[in-house]
């Protein structure tokens, strides 16, 4: 609800809007906008100038805070088209002229009976451009002021908030407010679940006479703010209780060590955080700003900055947190982000790495996220020895998870990735050894113990040349039909030793290492 003041009084809604609605049978806009006619009273309050400059007041600073920071749009809805030119008059003097703009009906006695109004009409084509700017993020307009076009049948996911200031009731209302109930991610992953409605006129307050449906069919439509308010301050109490009444404002390195890698090394206790987080975030983008969450900013902030930590410290890839807009911003401005030293660390995974690594200070298991991650992101900048280094990637992932469900302690998962580093540094020489391209090396690696080659002598390094040869004939065969389907026929010739399906089968192996299919999949 809009401040009372601005707000139809009750008595005047229920006898002018109400009385008449129920006599008329309102289905459509066309007879909403019959009665409206005859509630005289109505049109005066609802286009009275200085209504419409408190009105538009509210409306500027409300999207500035509310709306904008969220990247999303608005509509306002005027009772009429002399309402929709008058808002977009003063909206003009509060906000860039280029971000609102209004769409209505023309009528041709406009320019002698209501010259603003004509004043502001806009072209079909400019009309059409803005009906189709709307729907972008980045162009204006940000605000559609509008009374009976586009409130229905038009969907733009943008679009997060209506300002109501025209009464409606019964399926004019339904379709009205299911504008903004469009669901929509955009590319940084910012997610709009619902819509809000800010209600000039008071309908909303009055949701049994303006919606007289079964329960069952409204149910959950609408939701006061007060209550999401209430639901936030509940799931912000319970999650100051689950994970921060024990943390302090300066958190050292090693405290956070035995909280994320003691509690959060469960995975179903990272999800359980995961989850609270992100519903209490959800309704902290809706509420925000409010005085009323001004007691609960330093609990927010130290709960984002757990959930930030947390994820970095378990994410597979180097991990730019997925904040929400308003919290995002809110972050850079007020705090600095908790992190333990050795999470951005630069190091290599190698024996010397290990060697050091495992005499530091520290939390073992912290050092074994740090070097499976650390691998992970070497095998992923080095896509053409894939096929070589993925049995090692898989093997770091078993131990990782080993240690995840308690059956390896940190200190003897850090024993296994040495051995791994000490592979993978074999592996590196070899291939230097073998004066190879990459990508034949992993043929003869890959191959070099295949039992069915072994048993019909045919050398995996002898293999290997040959595929390199045809690669040099058939460079294109990644994405060219024809030279794959040569390079396929050209392998099979030194495998004609082998059986039919047998052959089938390293010839598929060899194929995707040198059309780089398995650097897709690893």
């Amino acid at each position: 609800m809009a401040p009372s003041k601005m707000t139809v009084p009750t008595e005047q809604l229920d006898k002018e809007f109400f009385a008449l609605a129920e006599l008329e049978g309102v289905t459509d806009v066309e007879e909403l906008n019959r009665v409206l006619d005859k509630a005289v009273g109505l049109h005066t309050f609802l286009t009275a100038d200085d209504r419409i400059e408190k009105v538009a007041t509210f409306v500027a600073r409300h999207f500035r805070e509310n709306v904008m920071p969220l990247g999303y749009k608005a509509f306002l809805v005027g009772v009429n088209r002399e309402a929709c030119a008058k808002y977009k008059q003063a909206l003009d003097k509060l906000l860039p002229a280029e971000w609102s703009t209004a769409i209505y009906t023309e009528n041709d006695r406009d320019i002698v009976d209501r010259p603003l109004v004509a004043k502001l009409q806009l072209s079909p084509r400019r009309e059409e451009d803005a009906r189709s700017t709307f729907k972008k993020a980045s162009e204006n307009p940000r605000i559609m002021i509008v009374t009976d076009k586009l409130l229905t049948g038009y969907d733009a996911p943008l679009l997060y908030c209506i300002y109501l200031d025209k009464p409606m009731r019964d399926h004019v209302l339904l379709q009205a407010i299911a504008r903004v109930n469009r669901p929509h991610a955009s590319l940084d992953s910012n997610q709009k679940h619902i819509g809000l409605v800010v209600d000039f006129v008071g309908v909303l307050r009055e949701l049994r006479n303006a919606l007289q449906f079964d329960s069952a069919d409204v149910g959950g439509a609408i939701e006061d703010i007060d209550l999401l308010l209430n639901d936030f301050q509940k799931k912000m109490s319970q999650a100051k209780a689950d994970y921060l009444d024990a943390q302090c404002q300066d958190i050292d390195d090693k405290y956070l060590e035995d909280v994320i890698y003691g509690r959060f090394l469960d995975p179903e206790n990272r999800k359980v955080l995961f989850d609270t987080y992100k519903e209490i975030e959800a309704l902290w983008e809706i509420l925000s700003p409010s005085e009323a969450l001004r007691d609960y900013i330093d609990a927010y902030k130290q709960l984002v900055q757990l959930y930030i930590t947390v994820r970095n410290a378990y994410a597979k890839v180097a991990y730019s947190a997925d904040l929400a807009n308003k919290t995002s911003r809110m972050v850079q401005k007020r705090s600095v982000h908790m992190e333990l030293d050795y999470l951005t660390k630069i190091v290599t995974f190698d024996t010397n790495t290990l060697e050091s690594i495992r005499n530091e200070k520290g939390s073992h298991k912290a050092k074994v996220f740090n070097l499976v991650r650390v691998f992970r992101n070497e095998v992923s900048n080095a896509p053409e020895m894939a096929p070589a280094f993925r049995p090692l990637k898989n093997r770091a992932e078993l131990i990782l998870k080993d240690m995840e469900e308690r059956t390896r302690t940190g200190l003897a998962a850090i024993d296994l990735l040495t051995v791994l580093a000490k592979e993978k540094e074999s592996i590196i020489t070899s291939a230097k050894n073998s004066g190879l391209s990459s990508r034949a090396f992993c043929v003869y690696w890959t191959l070099r113990d295949d039992p069915d080659l072994r048993a019909a002598s045919i050398a995996a390094m002898n293999l290997a040349r040959q595929s390199e040869s045809l690669l040099e004939r058939f460079p294109n065969a990644a994405t060219n039909t024809a030279e794959e389907r040569h390079l396929r026929t050209a392998l099979y010739r030194p495998l004609l030793k082998l059986p039919t399906n047998r052959r089938r089968r390293v010839v598929e192996h060899i194929l995707k290492i040198l059309t780089g299919a398995y650097i897709n999949a690893s």
